[in-house]
């Protein structure tokens, strides 16, 4: 589940939040910085993220390459892990391939860690697999066929309880280079690319305009 514990607030309290003593005070949100790449089949082994821009929305949303820009402060909560599929897949059952196991490839078999760096301080190497999603469809995929050809489908995506926080306790400052990378101990055969999208969730401050 994402977000953080809170209690409720008093008018008093919600007028002071929302109205900063002055020009200079920060105004705070709760925000997703994520960044897409994609995993080569049979090549990647390394997969850097947050280190670039891009005018397409839909694969980051850094303002900066590398950097949040000043004055904007991020409280890390949680960090999540999704594997951007296309629909269901279908293999013969002589070789079990599809999604499913695509997923089992890249975050169990080929080893995979991923560790955070901010200002050249290392926070890692921890298990890919720590690293959950945001959200996906769910539901049942059935396929058939005749004996000689009988076919299976596959429909996998990571699990949707994101299962790494650090509850705030990790803060990345403005003008300051970050990174996660992660990495592969060797290239794993999938059934195609597949893109990859790491997020951010915490507590953007920014200034109040």
């Amino acid at each position: 589940m994402l977000g953080t514990r809170f209690k409720a607030a008093t008018r008093a309290q919600l007028r002071s939040r929302s109205t900063p003593p002055s020009g200079a005070s920060p105004e705070a949100i709760w925000h997703q910085f994520y960044d897409t790449q994609t995993y080569t089949d049979n090549s990647t082994t390394r997969l850097q993220f947050f280190q670039t821009t891009n005018v397409d929305a839909t694969i980051t949303n850094m303002p900066a390459a590398g950097q949040l820009p000043d004055p904007q402060w991020l409280s890390i909560y949680n960090i999540t892990l999704d594997f951007l599929n296309a629909g269901p897949t279908g293999n013969s059952t002589i070789a079990i391939t599809g999604q499913l196991n695509d997923l089992s490839l890249l975050l169990m078999v080929g080893r995979p860690t991923w560790t955070l760096t901010i200002s050249d301080k290392r926070y890692g190497p921890y298990s890919l697999s720590s690293l959950h999603g945001t959200g996906a469809p769910t539901g049942n995929v059935s396929a058939g066929g005749g004996a000689a050809n009988d076919v299976t489908a596959q429909y996998g995506h990571n699990a949707l309880n994101p299962g790494w926080n650090y509850n705030g306790t990790l803060i990345i400052p403005p003008k300051t280079n970050f990174t996660i990378e992660v990495n592969w101990a060797a290239a794993q055969d999938t059934t195609g690319d597949v893109k990859l999208r790491m997020s951010l969730f915490g507590i953007l401050s920014r200034r109040v305009l």
